[in-house]
């Protein structure tokens, strides 16, 4: 077959493939493009890795200048026509992107920001758009999922806990990288920063209660008032010195104490639910959220998540999350609240 014969197929295989794409319903261009498909399509036009047999990447891609300009052209043409003009909170001209990952069925997960294809991760759902704020210490080579990030809005006019002015937000960061600097040992030092700052805990809280009893024996650190619904969730913490593993990897009898007692708060906020009510404290579906540990490998976290997957309902965060999620809040405080 002659190459003029090829490029003539060619082109009819492009074009049929188009109305192909035209003709599916949404719901199906993914199963079309499923496995590695696309991948193998710009392998075929331009493979990296034939780079190496090259002196350098000039060399490669004066070689290749029709394939690499095609591919660049591509590229050029998907940022320009797939990216939207508006406007940022602040009036600023910015952009709307789509972004590969979509964790929910009942809503789009965007890109906003002033550059294209670029900026904040935006989850459109209900007619609001809420914004992810990191809540994890991802580590290199992880593989990130809804539940690493929190979604919340600034235009909420419930916009979560009471917030310091912004030159002090960075304060009980700072504080807090001090006292894990210095190994400090003293659970109570540790609650009182965070009674200080509930905003740590999440915007999606709009207040903090600490040591709320919910009976004689059973009294958290700390209670939330959810945004959403006013209900009420559990959050404990344990100071980050407490060891998590054993040397046999195994977890310790600390930290498995502290998970029954968390599930133990858990278990009482859902079966005395109407107890509970009469007191005041409202329980509907409640998540707890435990805090402990600090500078585990990444293998120890790994089956943190495990034991996280074991009951949904609590939420597992290091010394390094909360760190991590405190930063990340500060810049979306500063950049977004009003």
């Amino acid at each position: 077959m002659s190459k003029t014969t090829k490029v003539e197929q060619g082109k009819k295989l492009v074009s049929k493939l188009a109305d192909i794409c035209r003709e599916l319903e949404d719901k199906h261009i993914g199963e079309l493009f499923s496995g590695r498909t696309i991948e193998e399509l710009l392998m075929a036009i331009l493979d990296p890795m034939t780079v190496k047999h090259y002196e350098n990447y000039a060399e490669f891609f004066l070689a290749n200048k029709t394939r690499s300009s095609f591919l660049a052209g591509l590229r050029l043409h998907i940022t320009r026509h797939y990216s939207f003009e508006g406007k940022t909170k602040d009036g600023r001209k910015g952009y709307v992107s789509p972004i590969e990952a979509q964790w929910f069925d009942d809503g789009v997960m965007l890109l906003e920001g002033k550059e294209r294809f670029a900026g904040l991760i935006a989850l459109y759902r209900g007619g609001k758009t809420t914004y992810a704020v990191a809540a994890r210490d991802a580590q290199e080579g992880d593989k990130l999922g809804p539940d690493d990030f929190l979604f919340v809005s600034p235009d909420d006019p419930k916009f979560g806990a009471k917030l310091p002015e912004p030159d002090k937000l960075d304060v009980p960061v700072h504080e807090l990288e001090e006292l894990l600097r210095t190994r400090q040992s003293d659970e109570s030092k540790y609650q009182e920063l965070f009674a200080a700052n509930p905003w740590v805990f999440g915007l999606q809280y709009k207040s903090i209660q600490r040591h709320e009893a919910l009976d004689n024996e059973n009294i958290p650190d700390f209670t939330g008032v959810r945004v959403r619904d006013s209900c009420w969730d559990i959050i404990e913490l344990k100071p980050p010195t407490m060891r998590v593993f054993r040397p046999d990897g195994e977890f310790t009898a600390d930290f498995n104490a502290a998970w029954n007692q968390t599930e133990r708060y858990l278990n009482l906020a859902r079966e005395d639910k109407d107890y509970l009510k009469r007191k005041g404290l409202r329980f509907d579906n409640p998540i707890a959220l435990l805090i402990c540990g600090y500078d585990l490998p990444k293998e120890h976290v790994k089956k943190i998540r495990i034991k996280e997957r074991m009951n949904p309902a609590i939420c597992l965060r290091t010394f390094n999350d909360m760190l991590v999620f405190m930063r990340s809040t500060v810049k979306f405080i500063k950049d977004h609240a009003v």
